[in-house]
């Protein structure tokens, strides 16, 4: 009983609440983008560029812009294995907690958004 409480929370304890991506506009380099998901909003200055965002449940909506033109691409995050741990020995409440707080879910680290300059 002991060892269930002691690893209930388990992506609380060895996962992390922030995540690195690379965020990437092949046919429009140099945009500007914005990152949003539910823990935050984060800024990509002129892609191709890799930023740290802290990670959550929810999807990352990713919306780049230059010379006038935008587009906007959505990113859904995965259960990670610590969250699987979570839910195998900590049950539904670990599970939930680390869903809240993101750190059982990762996004992925290279993401296109099909941004095209020259149309």
């Amino acid at each position: 009983m002991a060892l269930l409480v002691g690893l209930s929370g388990c992506a609380s304890i060895i996962g992390d609440a922030t995540q690195s991506v690379s965020i990437d506009t092949p046919s429009c380099p140099g945009a500007k983008c914005t990152l949003v998901n539910g823990q935050g909003t984060f800024f990509v200055k002129a892609t191709p560029e890799t930023v740290a965002i802290h990670k959550a449940y929810s999807d990352l909506v990713i919306t780049c812009e230059k010379d006038g033109k935008t587009s906007t691409s959505t990113h859904a995050s995965s259960s990670n294995i610590a969250n699987l741990g979570n839910i195998l020995l900590g049950g539904i409440p670990s599970a939930l907690i680390d869903g809240g707080s993101g750190k059982g879910y990762d996004y992925p680290t290279y993401m296109i958004n099909n941004l095209n300059c020259s149309e």
